[in-house]
């Protein structure tokens, strides 16, 4: 019986795990999922500042109260849902934001892109806009 107890609750646990990408798995994952490749520097620079590479991250210290979910840090105020799907503007739940499937994460973050571009992004504005980004370019070496 506590064996099935503990199964259950490993069960439970391992989906809410996120992950912390490195850098170049990163660059490669969202070029294969239809970000523009003369883009990736910024995604890259936003995403380091927003959530240094990490899926589970959380920002609940807005001023209007609102929180920024995963690892593009992404708004519940328009685009998640902290209770029922539909009720936002990207159609999901913020805590799906926060485990280490990105694919929604990427759908969202490209559909606020394709609205505000990346100033809808504050840490862009301060940290990247018009500044040196990182380099993606030795993510497409082979062997990176």
């Amino acid at each position: 019986m506590k064996l099935f107890f503990v199964t259950i609750l490993l069960a439970v646990l391992g989906t809410t795990y996120g992950k912390v990408f490195n850098k170049c798995e990163l660059v490669r994952l969202l070029a294969a999922n239809g970000f523009p490749r003369n883009q990736l520097q910024d995604w890259i620079c936003l995403i380091q500042n927003e959530s240094r590479y990490d899926t589970s991250a959380l920002n609940t210290k807005n001023r209007d109260g609102s929180k920024d979910y995963g690892i593009f840090q992404i708004n519940n105020y328009y685009w998640c849902a902290e209770g029922r799907v539909g009720a936002n503007e990207c159609k999901l739940q913020c805590s799906s934001l926060r485990d280490d499937n990105i694919a929604d994460d990427m759908r969202c973050a490209l559909f606020i892109y394709r609205r505000h571009q990346f100033n809808a992004w504050n840490a862009w504005k301060d940290k990247c806009r018009g500044k040196p980004k990182p380099s993606v370019d030795e993510c497409f070496v082979a062997g990176k």
